[in-house]
């Protein structure tokens, strides 16, 4: 194909995806010679020589009147589907009246009304949009959905029982912004505030998860202690175990257990990693991770469950506790 046809294709292939969109079609893709039909009726004819027969006109369909029919019809009907207000965020719940979306305290370390307000005025700045903010809340226009011109409203309000804070939005325009219209830009501006606060979330989860976790020995106890949760600690323990030697066999996040199977590594690699050689028998062992809040327990055992030496249990803490100072061992 030469590069004249080629850009012919292209172009028709954008008209035709244009056409189709179905964001954007907001009549049906038919005629609509329908309203025009007429209900024709003709006698019925009766050969000669038999009687009409009787007919009972207790069916009959009046003619509609001026102003029976009532609503759209035709090219004025709407056949776009209602945009759906997403829950994109962990812990989200659409409000009843699907205008806005609670958001559920999940962290200890900043409010979450605080919270939220940073995350919506680092919505506007990312989009560029125009807002404003007084003391019920904040304007902005709908740049972010491709509609400078609309405004909308926006406002916090916080539950102190359910432990949560609803972020409303309402489509300014009185009587000229029909319902179905309000609704989708509502809803439309919703999920784009939902993806952009997931994306900050997540970004900020990713950098938490590559940090430095403090790992100790509790010689007492026969475990290793991490200053990190549950879910952190899972996380760095089942990326670091397949560099140190460990082959994970079978792992259940749920019930915190990872079996895995120890072959060792060369000295020259220890050097590589820079870090303390693992000497413990190659064999098999469980790995078992204990939610203790804000901190997480390590213990080890043998493939029949049997707690290991307090020799292995050291030297697994001096190897593994260098291996989660260290982030760049994270991928």
């Amino acid at each position: 194909m030469n590069s004249k046809k080629l850009v012919i294709s292209l172009l028709a292939m954008s008209v035709l995806a244009g056409c189709s969109n179905p964001e954007t079609r907001a009549q049906a893709n038919r005629g609509f010679d329908y309203e025009d039909a007429k209900l024709r009726t003709t006698p019925l004819l009766i050969p000669a020589g038999l009687e009409a027969p009787d007919f009972n006109n207790e069916y009959v369909i009046p003619a509609p009147t001026e102003g029976v029919i009532g609503g759209v019809t035709g090219k004025a009907v709407d056949v776009r589907p209602p945009t759906q207000v997403l829950p994109l965020v962990r812990g989200t719940e659409v409000m009843d009246s699907g205008s806005g979306l609670w958001f559920y305290q999940q962290r200890l370390d900043q409010p979450l009304e605080q919270e939220l307000r940073q995350a919506l005025e680092a919505f506007f700045k990312g989009q560029k949009a125009e807002f404003s903010q007084s003391a019920q809340g904040w304007r902005s226009n709908g740049r972010a959905i491709g509609s400078e011109k609309q405004q909308f409203s926006w406002q916090l309000v916080p539950d102190a029982v359910r432990r949560a804070v609803a972020v409303q939005v309402s489509a300014e325009g009185g009587e000229t912004l029909l319902a179905q219209d309000r609704q989708r830009a509502e809803a439309a501006m919703l999920n784009a505030f939902s993806l952009s606060y997931q994306r900050e979330l997540t970004k900020k989860q990713n950098l938490l998860d590559r940090s430095p976790i403090k790992l100790t020995l509790d010689q007492d106890q026969g475990r290793l202690l991490t200053d990190e949760g549950y879910d952190r600690s899972w996380k760095r323990l089942v990326t670091l175990l397949p560099q140190l030697g460990f082959k994970l066999t079978n792992r259940q996040q749920a019930l915190g257990y990872v079996d895995v199977e120890f072959d060792g590594l060369s000295k020259g690699k220890w050097r590589d990693l820079g870090l303390p050689a693992l000497n413990i028998p190659e064999q098999q062992y469980r790995i078992q991770l204990g939610d203790l809040g804000e901190q997480s327990s390590i213990t080890l055992s043998d493939k029949n469950k049997v707690p290991v030496s307090a020799d292995i249990l050291s030297q697994l803490a001096r190897t593994l506790g260098d291996a989660f100072q260290r982030t760049d061992l994270i991928r």
